[in-house]
């Protein structure tokens, strides 16, 4: 049963459900708990109360009273509660219908309970009552789903309604301001028209949600907030690759020696592949063998999306070109450079041979490495030519540190007239040498 507070002026109050109760059985029992009182969030017009007792209740009544002018405006009985969740003795209890109060707005609720002993208690302020319209969503959309480097407007439309608390429909909300958020941060507030229409174009910048939002104005001091579904917006990144245009082939150099990359940075247009310029990086030489790599530096692309670098790298590899934007938009790309062999120099210092006693011949010689660098193992071959066009391998023998140079030498049996020579060859890191020729000497 629901009363306005006119209704209530001819009722008489002795007429609430716990009346007749004897007082001395009264006493005997616990009150009730009126535990809190509000509005159900998803429906305003409900009013909701949590009871609990040591019997089950059997009577509830909730006095309205403006929360402005502190004056009550209706009380609601009993019949117009039913148990929503849990026990008679300890349960939540809704109204049936929702509320039709005079007016709009905030109001403070004072509630009574009584149980099957007859025990009674009133709650004043036990809870508010938020009767206000409750902003709703339809219908509402992005006209594209993905954005591009050179496209990043969105439009959002939609239509934005009222619940109203005492009747549950969905009635437009005219000439009220819709947020659309972009990440959460508001972009435009559209207003919406007669049918609670509304569209805005946005800017996105990044794959993020949008979304429409109503917040509280006070031009419309009766409407609560309200949002839509975010609506998910992707990011389309534009395709960019590197073309190098030196070193060409696989070159091979001296180390020490200077070496030149360029490159070009392209992005995907309509129109095929373009420069891209005004695009950040770095470029890196890695040592094929692994390792440490080595900067070369940091660049920005020219107008006509060129970079261009000069290196003496310190072994065998190759150039690591990257670009990455900060840009959402735009696709990281990295490229390597052709194989580039860095050889480091070797050399004879010293070569000779002797005859020996035995006829046969004692060779003797010693390699540099101008650098600092040798090889793991130093292996020399000694070559024998009667007559210094065509040459033989006779032997070969490892040369080690002796303090001056990587010394070597051989004993060479059998040998008739004729030259010699060491010879040590090209690895992976070193270029070949060949020492003196020379004739043995008695």
């Amino acid at each position: 049963m629901f009363r306005t507070r006119a209704a209530l002026a001819v009722a008489a109050v002795g007429a609430f459900l716990g009346a007749g109760v004897p007082a001395a059985h009264a006493a005997e029992g616990q009150a009730p708990t009126v535990r809190w009182a509000s509005s159900v969030s998803e429906d305003l017009g409900t009013l909701q109360v949590s009871i609990s007792s040591d019997s089950a209740v059997t009577g509830i009544r909730a006095h309205i009273v403006s929360a402005v002018t502190e004056q009550e405006v209706a009380v609601v009985e009993t019949p117009a509660f039913a148990l929503h969740e849990g026990t008679t003795d300890n349960g939540v209890w809704r109204t049936r219908e929702p509320l039709s109060l005079p007016a709009l707005g905030s109001y403070t609720l004072h509630v009574e309970a009584t149980d099957a002993d007859g025990d009674h208690v009133t709650r004043n302020s036990a809870g508010s009552l938020a009767y206000y319209v409750q902003a709703v969503f339809e219908d509402v959309r992005s006209d594209r789903s993905e954005v591009d480097i050179d496209d990043r407007q969105v439009r959002v439309d939609g239509v934005l309604k009222g619940r109203r608390p005492d009747t549950r429909q969905l009635e437009p909300l005219v000439d009220h301001p819709v947020d659309i958020d972009v990440d959460h941060w508001t972009e435009t507030t559209p207003r919406t028209d007669a049918e609670g229409r509304f569209t805005g174009t946005v800017s996105v910048n990044s794959a993020t949600p949008i979304q429409a939002v109503y917040r509280h104005v006070n031009e419309h001091p009766f409407v609560l907030y309200g949002e839509s579904p975010e609506i998910p917006v992707g990011v389309r990144q534009v395709a960019t690759r590197w073309v190098v245009q030196s070193p060409s082939g696989t070159p091979t150099i001296d180390f020490g020696q200077e070496v030149t990359l360029t490159a070009t940075l392209e992005r995907e247009t309509p129109r095929g592949w373009e420069p891209f310029a005004g695009q950040s990086g770095g470029v890196l030489f890695e040592p094929s063998a692994g390792g440490q790599s080595a900067g070369v530096g940091y660049f920005t692309t020219a107008e006509d999306g060129r970079v261009s670098f000069t290196h003496s790298p310190w072994e065998t590899g190759t150039f690591l070109v990257t670009s990455r934007s900060e840009d959402p938009f735009v696709a990281p790309a990295s490229v390597s450079s052709p194989l580039i062999t860095v050889l480091r120099s070797s050399a004879f210092t010293r070569f000779s041979a002797t005859r020996t006693e035995d006829h046969g011949v004692r060779v003797e010689g010693g390699m540099g490495f101008t650098d600092g660098w040798t090889p793991a193992t130093i292996p020399v071959r000694v070559q024998y030519s009667h007559d210094g066009g065509t040459w033989t391998d006779v032997t070969t023998v490892e040369a080690y540190w002796s303090g001056q140079d990587y010394a070597f030498s051989a004993d060479v049996t059998n040998t008739k007239s004729g030259y010699f020579r060491g010879v040590f060859d090209a690895t992976a890191s070193f270029r070949a040498a060949t020492s003196d020729v020379v004739r043995p000497a008695h």
